[in-house]
């Protein structure tokens, strides 16, 4: 089955599950109240579906008020290679500490669109092509602006204070491998080694994340996306 992102493309209708999962996503949303633009965070493991539902969350709302939609990617605030290969104790732990740039996340986006903040953001500073710097030009939201990132590590102490709303996108960790292992498989070349890379630091990463933080006891919305044409919201413990 095609992935919900390219399903949208080829299909003129969304699933019921898709309808109900992002009606109810959507209407948290627009019934926020601020008085600076809304930080929504899409959060969830490596191949948990986050950019997939972040773009159409985006889309979706656009049909759903006038209000200015803005989409931005933690992953265009990574760091360089060099860097994100620091080495440590393990390939997760290097993943988890190293991998991005969550100061240049919290100076060029999350501070300055607080309550009197400055509204003017930057949505990039790293581009993961050329392994370089990119940074973006400034630009200025809207006071009632809704603002939607997608990234892994989202409900870290020093990130969770800054999010309007905290989504969570739930998925087994045997989906993840064979997603994350698809997809490197391509770029690596061989599905054995995307696969024994995927466990040794994604899936490694994630479970320090986890015992550290524990995202799933302060999201707002959890989606279990084992299935990105039947997500379903799940309640919050």
């Amino acid at each position: 089955m095609l992935p919900w992102g390219l399903f949208v493309c080829y299909n003129s209708s969304m699933t019921e599950a898709q309808i109900t999962t992002y009606e109810y996503i959507s209407k948290s949303i627009l019934e926020l109240s601020s008085k600076s633009p809304s930080l929504i965070a899409i959060s969830g493991k490596d191949a948990s579906g986050k950019t997939i539902m972040a773009n159409i969350l985006a889309e979706y709302l656009k049909k759903k008020t006038s209000r200015q939609i803005i989409r931005i990617s933690a992953d265009d605030f990574m760091n360089q290679r060099s860097i994100r290969r620091t080495p440590t104790g393990s390939e997760g732990e290097s993943c988890y500490k190293y991998t991005f740039n969550f100061d240049l996340l919290k100076k060029f986006v999350l501070e300055p669109l607080q309550v009197n903040g400055s509204y003017i953001y930057k949505t990039k500073v790293f581009d993961q092509s050329t392994d370089c710097e990119m940074i973006s030009d400034n630009q200025k939201a809207n006071d009632d602006a809704i603002v939607i990132i997608d990234g892994v590590f989202l409900f870290r102490k020093d990130l969770v204070n800054y999010w309007s709303l905290k989504v969570l996108l739930e998925t087994d960790d045997d989906v993840l491998i064979e997603r994350g292992a698809l997809r490197d498989a391509v770029r690596i070349g061989s599905y054995i080694e995307a696969r024994d890379k995927y466990i040794d630091r994604y899936i490694a990463s994630q479970t320090i994340y986890y015992n550290e933080e524990y995202p799933e006891k302060v999201a707002d919305i959890i989606v279990n996306n084992n299935d990105y044409n039947s997500p379903v919201v799940t309640p919050v413990k």
